[in-house]
């Protein structure tokens, strides 16, 4: 058992609270008043520091061709944990062996297992080659706890056949009764030859006219009237997006940072900063993968390079909430509370609960923190993490060799509607 003392939490407000903490491998409780126990406990002294929950990023891509190389899952996830990410979802289009079934769920929560520094959640994929059971393989690996269902359109993966968007439309009428997510990424290709932001926003809004009230996640957005037109729907359809840390930092640091992404968000940067400002981006993603990904695939399949994880909850942290005044409540959002309830697991994770998994950060808001960006420069953040703790246990940090206690960890709950306004904060 371990103790906390005179750690600072965010709240609502501008305004921090400064509490002790009780916890194990979850949060016991938490005290603006001197916790009383009998037994001996570790105390650790926080003062000056501030305790976040541990970043959770909701669409990996970091299994690819080769997706039985245990070094590259432990060199990423490893990667992800120092830099403060505790819970990473694993949405690998292009793995050989896709999650269809719950045999090949098996196979890989067995491989996160033996291998993972991150707790690791895992979303699953159609198999349209056997229909008509398809829709049937989906619900089982659904009921075995995988985060949600991925669509793409077209398939960036021949492990993965073609799904069309009236095959879609069946799917989603097979499992009506079914609460089951899904993620979709792709461009109209009936219609555009090409992917471009106006072929993706086609295909979302043909998803919309199919879908039977199923939660819809989109893991990329970077076009801002893409964003603009997922926020005027989303309160009539449970349908949320992320947007890709790298149009971020490009934005806001161009001369550190690259985006590999066709991004029109430069065209639109005081709105886009309105919607950061009011709470209306729902998710960041590292969207990461690593980068001898298939050239060939279109670029909507793209990731970014995974060693941005080891910096970007900092930058977030340092960019938006420190120099940009957007509320930290709002970037905690962002980076952690929401993807846990896209993916539904929260409570369990992004969340500071007492019954919550002891997942954070301590972080030193009065330190600096120097990394270099994906142009080769170097640039000075606010702030640094002085320790990392997953499942109650420092794993990374200051005087600390990076620890593997990472294991697959299934979906608990059903997706939170994107309205959702329940919060720790």
């Amino acid at each position: 058992m371990k103790l906390l003392r005179s750690v600072s939490l965010p709240t609502s407000s501008t305004a921090l609270k400064r509490v002790n903490v009780l916890f194990e491998d979850k949060i016991l409780k938490l005290s603006t008043d001197d916790i009383e126990v009998e037994e001996d406990v570790e105390i650790i002294e926080a003062k000056g520091l501030l305790m976040l929950p541990g970043a959770i990023d909701p669409h990996t891509h970091i299994l690819t061709q080769d997706s039985e190389n245990a070094s590259d899952l432990s060199r990423f996830t490893k990667i992800a944990l120092e830099g403060g990410y505790t819970t990473l979802a694993e949405l690998s289009y292009h793995t050989p062996n896709p999650i269809f079934d719950n045999r090949s769920l098996k196979k890989k929560m067995a491989f996160i297992n033996a291998n993972s520094f991150t707790s690791m959640a895992l979303w699953g994929h159609i198999d349209m080659g056997d229909y008509p059971y398809h829709s049937e393989s989906a619900q089982e690996i659904w009921s075995k706890g995988v985060v949600g269902i991925s669509l793409a359109v077209p398939s960036p993966n021949p492990a993965i056949a073609d799904i069309s968007f009236t095959e879609i439309m069946d799917l989603f009428l097979d499992i009506y009764e079914s609460d089951t997510s899904f993620a979709f990424q792709g461009y109209d290709n009936e219609n555009h030859q090409a992917f471009s932001s106006t072929a993706q926003l086609e295909a979302i809004k043909k998803i919309l006219r199919r879908m039977q009230e199923n939660p819809i996640h989109i893991p990329r957005v970077s076009s801002y009237p893409t964003i603009e037109f997922i926020n005027s729907v989303s309160k009539r359809s449970d349908i949320s997006f992320a947007i890709s840390l790298v149009d971020m930092m490009a934005l806001y640091n161009p001369d550190i940072f690259e985006t590999p992404f066709n991004c029109d968000f430069t065209d639109y940067a005081d709105l886009l900063f309105e919607l950061l400002r009011t709470n209306k981006i729902y998710l960041l993603s590292n969207c990461a993968a690593p980068q001898e990904t298939n050239p060939e695939y279109c670029e909507l399949f793209q990731g970014s390079d995974p060693e941005m994880m080891s910096y970007s909850y900092l930058w977030v942290l340092s960019e938006l909430w420190k120099k940009r005044r957007i509320p930290l409540a709002t970037c905690i959002k962002m980076t952690s509370e929401n993807a846990a309830k896209r993916l539904g697991i929260y409570p369990e994770k992004g969340s500071l609960d007492p019954g919550s998994d002891a997942d954070f950060v301590l972080y030193d808001p009065e330190t600096t923190t120097f990394i270099t960006g994906n142009k080769g420069k170097t640039t000075e953040l606010i702030g640094g993490f002085k320790a990392v703790y997953l499942k109650g246990n420092q794993v990374a940090g200051e005087n600390c060799t990076t620890q593997k206690q990472g294991s697959f960890f299934a979906r608990s709950t059903n997706p939170k509607r994107r309205h959702n306004k329940t919060t720790w904060i």
